[in-house]
């Protein structure tokens, strides 16, 4: 499917050139309407009017959104409510945080608590894979197996530490980055609670911040990929290991967000879907939108190799 989508994609900007015409970088309005045409026939093949879907792309090299369907309308966010709670501890990484999330780690059965979020792969989930970073394992553990005790560990510390309530830590944290937050109600941070509301633009335009900041291999390096251990490995995205993205679930609602690795750029993402009683089918829009953002972003590659470099600004 990807290739016959890059291959749509690149016939469809060769095809606006003349005879003998060199082809030309197309401009960010045609960009966007063609990709947002493509997306939206996603959205009606695969979607459904009693869902309440919603959807945003980031570019992260732009810092722009790319597309969004009802981007800032809040929705439940299942578990990619963890991502506000990781993203905000990653700020705040310090000894005294991963002394306390150690000791509440190892006053558990660490065995057990793994088994509870994924019952095979224990022994390859890359726990001490970031020797240099200390405390990575609490991150694994929320993102890429969303453990739910690591999420709520992580908020109450944060909370205790600065002395402010868990939903107005959350709320600064955001307003610091300016990363808009229409609806948003922290009331756990796990993602368990039906009370929670995040909008698609916040979680994508947070997670592009994060691409932006000093720590974020190690945080792309918490996320699940797909056919790996933790909560991807038997979800069949086309776009395999090009991606790198926090999962959610609970009852009827299904959520994924994260970063699609492209030729030319790397696209953060959230896609939120409530009313929805199907995984198989929630999870095949998801697959489609992020097989046309890649082969869409694979066209927009061809594209530019078809352009020849002026000589002056070619480099050995």
């Amino acid at each position: 499917m990807l290739r016959l989508l890059t291959l749509a994609l690149a016939l469809g900007v060769a095809g606006t050139r003349g005879p003998g015409e060199a082809p030309s970088p197309p401009s960010d309005d045609i960009i966007r309407f063609n990709l947002k045409s493509a997306l939206d026939a996603q959205v009606t093949t695969y979607g459904s009017t009693r869902w309440r879907t919603g959807l945003a792309i980031y570019s992260c090299s732009r810092d722009s959104l790319l597309y969004g369907f009802r981007e800032r309308t809040a929705h439940v966010p299942a578990s990619c409510q963890k991502l506000l709670v990781t993203a905000c501890a990653l700020e705040h990484w310090d000894s005294s945080l991963v002394r306390t999330l150690d000791a509440r780690l190892d006053s558990a059965d660490l065995r057990a608590h793994i088994r509870r979020a994924n019952r095979t792969h224990i022994d390859s989930l890359g726990l001490d894979a970031r020797p240099d970073f200390p405390g990575y394992r609490h991150l694994v553990l929320a993102n890429r197996e969303s453990n739910n005790s690591e999420a709520e560990w992580m908020l109450q510390a944060l909370s205790r530490s600065t002395k402010v309530p868990a939903w107005k830590l959350m709320s600064s944290f955001l307003d610091e980055r300016k990363v808009a937050r229409p609806g948003l109600h922290v009331w756990d941070a796990c993602g368990l609670s039906r009370r929670n509301r995040v909008a698609p633009v916040t979680l994508a335009r947070l997670l592009v911040t994060v691409y932006q900041s000093e720590r974020r291999d190690v945080f792309i390096s918490t996320l699940a990929v797909p056919g790996r251990p933790g909560t991807l490995i038997r979800r069949n995205l086309d776009v395999g290991p090009r991606l790198a993205a926090k999962t959610g679930y609970i009852r009827d609602v299904f959520s994924l967000s994260g970063y699609l690795f492209g030729s030319t750029d790397t696209f953060a993402f959230s896609f939120i879907v409530n009313g929805c009683g199907s995984g198989t089918r929630a999870y095949e829009l998801f697959n489609s939108l992020l097989n046309t953002v890649y082969s869409w972003d694979a066209g927009e590659a061809l594209a530019f190799l078809g352009h020849a470099p002026d000589e002056d600004t070619c480099q050995n």
